[in-house]
């Protein structure tokens, strides 16, 4: 009888089937790549979001969604509580998403104290000395010093648009110093396949740069 696979999050979370343990494996592979290798092989880069931290290493997990209202960083703070060994998603909605905070140094501590892989952000953050100093990954579209309130209005696990790419719960998030991507589970092993193959002829590349070769012959540009 073939494997049934996992088809929501909390089904994932709840499985007993060895599944969860290979995705999990597969998964581990890609602190072997970087999220430009990733792209390359078919993730699929969140537009203007970078990271909060100087020289962020890749860190990676599956998504916990959150949409909430620029005014309201109770549900994302909410979120934390759910978000262990997970990576935090949030669509920010409203016109002064770029310009107020729904994220800070607190929500970052607690975070990290539970577990939580790290938060990307199609919004505003702040306290980014703290950020800093916690080494806790945050990838954000800006950083203000204004926050609104804890409304907790929003919703979590639900399908949100992030960097103009659709994010499900469950998804694949990907991140470091040059900005953050998703994969959709079920094209994973493809992506990390692709990866290898893009790793190992930029490395072939790059031995023939070293022996002396142009890039511009190398790949025939004429």
């Amino acid at each position: 009888m073939p494997l049934r696979y996992p088809t929501t999050l909390i089904e994932y979370i709840n499985c007993e089937s060895p599944i969860k343990i290979i995705v999990g494996s597969i998964m581990n592979i890609l602190k072997n790549f970087s999220v430009p290798n990733l792209c390359d092989a078919g993730a699929k880069p969140l537009k203007g979001i970078k990271p909060i931290l100087d020289n962020q290493k890749i860190v990676f997990g599956e998504a916990i969604t959150v949409k909430t209202n620029y005014d309201d960083w109770g549900t994302v703070v909410k979120s934390i509580s759910f978000a262990k060994n997970k990576f935090i998603v949030v669509e920010v909605v409203g016109e002064k998403k770029y310009e107020t905070a729904v994220w800070g140094g607190l929500a970052s501590l607690n975070a990290k104290i539970k577990g939580v892989k790290g938060i990307v952000i199609d919004g505003c953050v702040r306290d980014v000395e703290d950020i800093r100093d916690l080494k806790f990954p945050v990838f954000a579209k800006n950083f203000c010093p204004n926050a609104g309130k804890p409304l907790n209005l929003g919703e979590v696990n639900v399908a949100v648009n992030c960097g103009g790419v659709l994010i499900n719960p469950g998804d694949i998030i990907v991140g470091d110093q040059n900005g953050v991507a998703v994969i959709k589970k079920s094209s994973i092993s493809e992506v990390i396949e692709n990866a290898k193959s893009i790793k190992e002829k930029e490395r072939t590349i790059r031995e023939r740069i070293l022996r002396g070769n142009d890039l511009r012959d190398i790949l025939n540009l004429m």
